[in-house]
């Protein structure tokens, strides 16, 4: 059972690393127009995390047991499930800050590059 909670987290992990440069790519390659043009890069760079932590979430939660806890070895009984589902969400919330915010680091640094370019190709 922890390899495979290993090896979902470091595909989850990988995801959002490369999720959001790609996207953000997709979403400028698209060349939207409108008010809300701004809104898809923003949504591109965003997106994956939320979805990773929504999905994470989801899956801890079913495997309540009543015991808070657990992360360093240390379970204690849990008030109610409000106090479960709290601490799964921090928790997921720390094991996915890194990797996410690397992958949206990356996703702001293709925006930059691919609107450098489009500045200097555009015609005069």
């Amino acid at each position: 059972m922890n390899t495979v909670i290993l090896l979902l987290f470091f595909v989850i992990s990988g995801l959002l690393v490369l999720t959001p440069p790609v996207a953000v790519w997709r979403a400028l390659s698209r060349q939207a127009s409108g008010p809300a043009a701004w809104l898809y890069p923003a949504l591109a760079l965003i997106g994956p995390f939320v979805a990773a932590f929504v999905v994470v979430v989801l899956m801890w939660l079913p495997a309540y047991s009543g015991q808070c806890g657990g992360w360093l070895g240390e379970t204690s009984p849990c008030r109610d499930f409000g106090q479960y589902a709290t601490e799964t969400m921090f928790w997921t919330a720390m094991s996915m800050a890194m990797p996410g915010l690397l992958g949206m680091l990356l996703g702001v640094a293709v925006l930059i590059v691919v609107l450098i370019r489009r500045h200097l190709h555009a015609p005069r």
